[in-house]
């Protein structure tokens, strides 16, 4: 990329579209699915995704980093996590890969990529344990 072009952190084409959250690229792995929240993270976890739907991708990308979304960056181990688990057919053309966090205080964070209008999960973090 040109030092003069500006990325984004998301798909533009969708900045006055709600975001929908989508499990089809969560990972399997056990220690960073769903598998491995108890009951109550399990419970945050659904209550922000249910918040975040009623944003549009604009409101939602442009919250605090300490509540919002912060990209991942190229060749990051958090990137290659994302990618890895990217079952886009457009993953090569378009790669807006991110995580935000569930708790502003504590490290839960959900990693994944825009597909459109969805925010497709691809890992949860709620120990803070992946590359932080």
């Amino acid at each position: 990329m040109d030092e003069t072009e500006t990325s984004t952190k998301f798909d533009l084409e969708y900045t006055e579209s709600k975001v929908i959250f989508s499990i089809c690229d969560c990972s399997l792995d056990k220690k960073y699915s769903f598998y491995n929240l108890n009951r109550i993270d399990a419970t945050k976890f659904l209550h922000k995704l249910q918040h975040i739907e009623k944003l549009t991708w604009g409101q939602f990308t442009s919250l605090p980093r300490k509540n919002g979304v912060t990209t991942e960056k190229p060749n990051s181990e958090n990137f290659d996590l994302i990618h890895n688990q990217n079952s886009s057919e457009r993953k090569l053309v378009e790669q807006y890969y991110f995580h935000f966090r569930i708790e502003q205080v504590d490290l839960f964070r959900v990693f994944g990529y825009q597909r459109g209008q969805f925010f497709c999960i691809t890992h949860i973090d709620p120990n803070g344990k992946i590359n932080h």
